[in-house]
């Protein structure tokens, strides 16, 4: 996901390779903060958290942004999601609506379901949640007419029927049957691995049909499911409110919702945001630890242990759109993957992050050790004679594009300096972080920029299908270097069924080195996630798919 996560290879040795072990700066391991100290977890009280900027959307079918997916996993449920926890026990798939986890027939290839009576949609819809709602949900998910375009539907393509329905071919997915009021059957057209982690993201999550139809567009903005919580109020730019959902009870068997209400403060900048936590005026940095703010507050002899971070199973990069000239000029593009210094840009955000080279970073199942001297590395010299041979030997000039939140700007001045070097003039052009992820997804827009994926579940093709396929460049999903090829298409489509996992993880190191060679983009850096929080909240982790869980955070 952008800042954020996909379709995973359900292999025992996977999620161990996939996990990172939370460790708190400045201490011990730890992955709920100083929740020790404050004994059992209580209910009660407003949890305030800042974001420097808001959230794209909040309708889980068209959002793919991880500030998003931490509140839609307070608002809305699936049939599965994921247990709570740092590291590998926040991997592992439960029930959420279902009953049970499903019953699997046919060779593997028929999946049912049974779901809970009882649970009902928030107020003003006060009605149960029935099977039908997953399948209109998920249609809806799938719908070609569905605005804005849905970027997730790829994961779903072995269900039978779902990419005719995608195409427009066909009225229903024949696949996605409703059996009776509580039951589901999904049938797919070859055995998936990835299935059922597909099935616990937000993308699968059930909406109520009368609610999305009174608002239409709008219920991007106006979202309503039967979790936890609901929307009180969203100021653009100001504030979301969310308090808990008086239908929601205890149905899953633990504790969930501890705080009355969650207020998420925002276009709130970061060191102004950290002041405001240490005069207790709010709980939780929703972004990470401003880079001019880290080594202070990572070595307060105080705040240090109220900080969490861990190395993410993500990449930020830099993106070229192939679709705009120059960067349809594949020497073009090779040059500039020479040109970038990473070592300097690991200094500009204060060591949180680690160098990358590659696609796929380290932590996940098809990651390369030592691919700086196998793909690209910093060499300006290599990058000017390349330019020059691409037909550019005087440069160009160019807009970088960035959002606003650090420490990208900052990071687009040092490629700026970086492309300067080699005759590349590039006007570097911030702008607020929803707005900006719209104009990446509208082709001929932005021709360079930067870009972060953050892994939805521990499997390769989620750093693949996502953000290099045909199916994400033309339906307005997450590549915003709208380059696709057919190679990389077939080899991908082979992988789903796979079961050899040295086989499978073979396959995808041939298509990294695929993708490598073609540069539509730049890997930069494998950043580090990290918070700071106030001295009244506990139980805070870092989770590995919702980044903050805050349903499992209480205040005390």
């Amino acid at each position: 996901m952008v800042q954020r996560i996909a379709r995973a290879f359900i292999a025992a040795g996977f999620l161990g390779l996939m996990v990172v072990g939370l460790v708190a700066c400045g201490g011990s391991p730890s992955s709920a903060g100083s929740s020790g100290a404050a004994g059992a977890p209580q209910k009660g009280g407003i949890m305030t958290v800042t974001y420097q900027g808001e959230p794209q959307y909040l309708d889980p079918a068209v959002d793919w942004e991880g500030n998003g997916w931490s509140m839609e996993h307070c608002m809305y449920n699936t049939l599965l999601t994921y247990s709570s926890g740092s590291g590998s026990d926040g991997t592992k798939l439960v029930p959420d609506i279902a009953t049970a986890m499903p019953t699997v027939t046919n060779g593997g290839k028929t999946y049912t379901f049974r779901i809970r009576p009882g649970v009902k949609f928030a107020p003003p819809v006060n009605r149960e949640v029935t099977a039908q709602d997953f399948k209109y949900s998920f249609e809806r998910m799938m719908s070609p007419n569905t605005r804005p375009l849905p970027p997730g539907t790829q994961f779903y393509f072995s269900i039978v029927g779902a990419k005719e329905f995608n195409d427009g071919k066909a009225t229903s997915i024949a696949g996605y049957k409703v059996i009776d009021k509580y039951t589901i059957e999904i049938d797919l057209k070859s055995p998936d691995a990835t299935l059922l982690y597909a099935l616990a993201l937000p993308f699968a999550d059930v909406v109520p049909k009368e609610w999305v139809q009174k608002w239409g567009t709008q219920f991007v903005r106006h979202p309503l499911g039967a979790g936890p919580y609901m929307l009180d109020h969203w100021t653009p730019g100001q504030e979301i409110l969310l308090v808990r959902n008086p239908n929601y009870h205890d149905w899953r068997g633990h504790p969930d919702a501890w705080v009355d209400s969650i207020d998420i403060r925002l276009a709130t900048n970061s060191t102004i945001a950290l002041l405001r936590l240490k005069l207790g005026q709010n709980d939780l940095l929703g972004d990470y630890i401003a880079p001019s703010d880290y080594v202070a507050v990572t070595h307060d002899a105080v705040w240090s242990k109220q900080v969490v971070e861990k190395p993410a199973i993500a990449v930020d990069y830099l993106f070229m759109n192939a679709q705009m000239k120059p960067f349809d000029n594949l020497k073009v593009r090779q040059a500039v993957s020479w040109a970038i210094n990473r070592t300097k840009l690991i200094k500009l955000i204060s060591g949180a992050g680690s160098p990358l080279a590659q696609i796929f970073p380290a932590g996940l199942p098809g990651h390369v050790d030592g691919a700086a001297g196998q793909f690209y590395g910093y060499d300006p010299a290599k990058a000017k004679q390349l330019l020059a041979e691409g037909g550019y030997q005087n440069g160009f000039s160019t807009t970088l594009y960035s959002h606003n939140v650090e420490p990208w700007p900052r990071v687009a001045q040092s490629i700026q300096n970086d492309l300067a070097q080699i005759g590349i003039k590039a006007d570097v052009k911030v702008l607020e972080r929803a707005t900006y992820w719209t104009l990446t997804t509208e082709p001929q827009k932005v021709p360079i920029g930067l870009q972060d994926w953050w892994q939805d579940f521990p499997d390769p093709s989620d750093f693949i299908a996502p953000l290099f396929t045909k199916g994400s460049a033309v339906s307005g999903g997450n590549d915003p270097s709208f380059w696709w090829d057919p190679q990389v298409e077939r080899l991908l489509a082979s992988t789903w069924s796979m079961s050899d996992s040295a086989q499978r993880l073979g396959v995808f190191d041939e298509i990294q080195r695929l993708i490598m060679a073609q540069a539509p983009g730049v890997p930069l850096y494998q950043p580090n996630v990290n918070t700071v929080f106030s001295q009244r909240l506990h139980g805070v982790y870092l989770h590995p798919v919702w980044i903050f869980d805050f349903l499992d955070y209480w205040i005390h």
